[in-house]
């Protein structure tokens, strides 16, 4: 078999692999349908015990403050639930193309890998920042309907007089941030640039003009809140939280099982979304997937001549390298994702192709 033809069946492999993950976002599509129902059971159970809790010697407010406890948890953690593995799954969507022993050999190997990533760093960087875009978009629209919800809880207990004002507005500060965190999250497109400077960075030029010195300040304030949102959305909601927790009446252990009937609710209601809108993401991914190796790549190998190959097996590689994963638990509540599937770079024909080439980006490209 020549080199062209064995870079022809590494195609028609990947369109076999992405044909099958077409068929485990089909099935998620009847798993999500019954998963629905099964949020309504500790939802509907929420509600009854707050009932038989409220006509007891327990403040309704109480509720609310869990409440609010519950989704700060679950904002901080729940990264840390897509990091575990499907339990009882049949989805056949697998992160190793080998035995895992040939990935921890080809790793031992460091001169290599560090050759692959010093003429490849931008290449890396944008993988990461694209999946990261991806996998986060899916949960705006759950996070946002707990976050509204919290707003309405921090306005119910500023009301009632359970929380003052500086805590009051501390939620309201940190729960905006998020939302307005999740709204460029929502409103960003991976592989563009636009998220940190708003319009991406131009060219310089020879000469200064009041044009360009306005387009640089637009640039330079834009970037600003941009680190500002992202800092006050990843770092601070844990500070927020120790504040809202010393300010509070009670102490949030004293009733667990309330505290874990809240998280599950919320957990779940969360998941579902999660799962239905990663669904529809994946599924236009996966699609342009298919229609790139079948109808562009393919066809261009096909008429290549040897000299073209080589960027042509980049192009392959790095394309590959966006692995679509799937998440499940028993069934239920799937869960989609885009892997960067790095553990290609290991491989020693990938570090090759990768270190020949090289990159013609520049990590202003990405901003």
């Amino acid at each position: 078999m020549s080199k062209k033809e064995e870079f022809i069946a590494r195609i028609e492999k990947q369109i076999r692999v992405e044909e099958d993950y077409t068929k485990s976002l089909e099935d998620g599509k009847h798993r999500l349908s019954r998963s629905k129902y099964l949020v309504l059971i500790p939802l509907i159970l929420l509600i009854l015990v707050g009932m038989y809790l409220c006509v007891t010697n327990f403040q309704p407010g109480q509720i609310l403050m869990l409440w609010v406890v519950g989704s700060f948890f679950l904002y901080m953690f729940y990264a840390f639930l897509m990091m575990i593995p499907s339990i009882g799954s049949d989805a056949n969507v697998n992160i190793f193309d080998k035995k895992f022993r040939v990935y921890v050999r080809e790793f031992l190997r460091l001169v290599n890998i560090l050759r692959t990533v010093r003429k490849n760093p931008v290449t890396l960087i944008e993988f990461f920042w694209n999946a990261f875009l991806i996998n986060t978009k899916p949960m705006v629209k759950g996070f946002s309907i707990l976050y509204f919800t919290d707003l309405i809880c921090a306005l119910v207990m500023k009301v009632s007089g359970i929380i003052d004002w500086i805590t009051f507005f501390l939620l309201v500060g940190q729960i905006v941030v998020i939302l307005i965190f999740y709204s460029r999250i929502l409103a960003a497109k991976p592989g563009t640039p636009g998220f940190f400077t708003g319009k991406g960075i131009p060219e310089l030029s020879g000469h200064a003009s009041v044009g360009s010195v306005k387009v640089w300040l637009y640039i330079g304030l834009f970037t600003i809140i941009t680190g500002f949102l992202l800092v006050g959305a990843m770092m601070f909601p844990g500070l927020t939280l120790g504040e809202y927790l010393n300010s509070l009446s009670l102490v949030p252990g004293e009733f667990p099982f309330l505290l874990a009937l809240i998280l599950i609710t919320q957990g779940l209601i969360l998941r579902y979304f999660h799962g239905v809108e990663s669904r529809k993401l994946m599924n236009t991914l996966n699609g342009n997937h298919l229609s790139i190796l079948k109808d562009d790549l393919l066809p261009r190998v096909n008429a290549a001549t040897p000299e073209q190959l080589p960027e042509l097996k980049r192009e392959f590689l790095l394309f590959s390298m966006n692995k679509l994963m799937v998440q499940e638990f028993f069934y239920r509540f799937p869960a989609y994702t885009l892997m960067p599937n790095l553990l290609l770079a290991l491989d020693p024909v990938a570090q090759d192709i990768l270190t020949e080439t090289g990159e013609d980006k520049r990590i202003k490209n990405l901003l």
